[in-house]
């Protein structure tokens, strides 16, 4: 299994990284606290 921490700023970052590993992602967690400059996400990658 391979766990990939990402830190962003706008959504739309994040969509753009999504849309790379799109037939790979397993599963997509977003953090609750969104608070502060960076926002933090957390994705599953199939082996």
């Amino acid at each position: 299994m391979i766990k990939i921490k990402v830190s962003y700023e706008r959504p739309e970052e994040l969509k753009r990284i999504l849309d790379r590993l799109r037939p790979e992602v397993k599963s997509l967690k977003v953090a609750r606290n969104q608070e502060g400059k960076f926002k933090k996400a957390y994705i599953e990658v199939k082996e």
